[in-house]
């Protein structure tokens, strides 16, 4: 049990634990072992121990700053009572960013149509969408290649280095999470495997064909790069009625792809859509109101 406690933490931080005879396979038998008695064992432990305490003290932190939005910025945002335990587990997403995310979410929620995620990751995002629409009969619509980032275009200069990788090529393939990871985490709050939808591939291929949501009401952004937003955000356009809403993440932040595939869709839609940004502290990305 303790090891399996150790993986997962070490996992969580973006390490791995391979079995020794993989490593003497490799030529790495000298390689530091994972073993109850070893050092780096002790200190993966205590630092996963500390870690959990922290996220512990500060797990009520979400239901503040979820109180301070409603109060001050989205006073109608509807109250439930799971909501923080799954702000807490986010990855990636900001608190803040998903409080926005959730208030936009429930004001579509007034059109028909389904709800979209483009690009999920490891489903921490995806699991509090499917928490927010569960008492709807909303198809949620997952688009992810499940391959990481793609080849990042001539557009894609890189502007925060998030991960030190030094340049853009570099995070080809980065982000990479099996769909079967996202599904446990979608039943992990109960939602119906039937209005699970997964659009496994590249957006520019995923988007075409028949088995595709006829409207869509609300729609996350989230892939980093400016040709697959560019693709997402213009088969959008074709399926949302006004009053819908889209949440692009990364605007101004990571590639400069990003804002520049949301700047030119706003400016080729013209009064389609009302383009807004968060309050400064909130975060890295945007929101398009369908208005017409």
């Amino acid at each position: 049990m303790v090891k399996r406690i150790v993986r997962r933490g070490l996992r969580f931080l973006g390490y791995d634990v391979v079995p020794m005879q993989v490593l003497k396979a490799m030529g790495e038998a000298s390689s530091a072992r994972l073993l109850p008695t070893s050092d780096i064992y002790r200190k993966a432990l205590a630092a996963l121990e500390y870690n959990s305490t922290m996220r512990e003290i500060h797990r009520h932190d979400v239901v503040e700053i979820e109180e301070l939005y409603r109060h001050f910025v989205f006073p109608s945002l509807p109250q439930d009572p799971r909501r923080s335990g799954l702000l807490h587990e986010l990855i990636g997403t900001t608190v803040s960013e998903a409080i926005y995310l959730i208030n936009y979410l429930h004001e579509a929620l007034k059109i028909s149509g389904d709800i979209c995620e483009f690009g999920v990751a490891q489903g921490a995002t995806s699991r509090l969408i499917a928490s927010e629409i569960m008492s709807t009969d909303r198809k949620f619509w997952l688009f992810d290649s499940f391959e990481g980032l793609p080849a990042p275009g001539p557009e894609d200069k890189l502007i925060h280095d998030i991960f030190k990788l030094g340049t853009m090529s570099r995070y080809q393939g980065t982000m990479a999470y099996p769909e079967n990871e996202v599904l446990a985490k979608l039943k992990m709050v109960g939602f119906p495997v039937e209005r699970t939808k997964v659009k496994k591939g590249w957006v520019s291929d995923t988007t075409k064909g028949d088995d595709l949501p006829a409207q869509v009401a609300f729609a996350y952004v989230d892939f980093d790069f400016y040709d697959p937003i560019k693709c997402a955000l213009e088969f959008l356009d074709r399926r949302m009625l006004p009053g819908g809403s889209i949440v692009v993440d990364d605007y101004g932040f990571f590639s400069e792809g990003a804002q520049l595939a949301v700047d030119q869709f706003v400016s080729q839609a013209g009064s389609r859509f009302k383009f807004q940004l968060p309050l400064p502290f909130a975060g890295h990305f945007c929101i398009l109101n369908k208005v017409e």
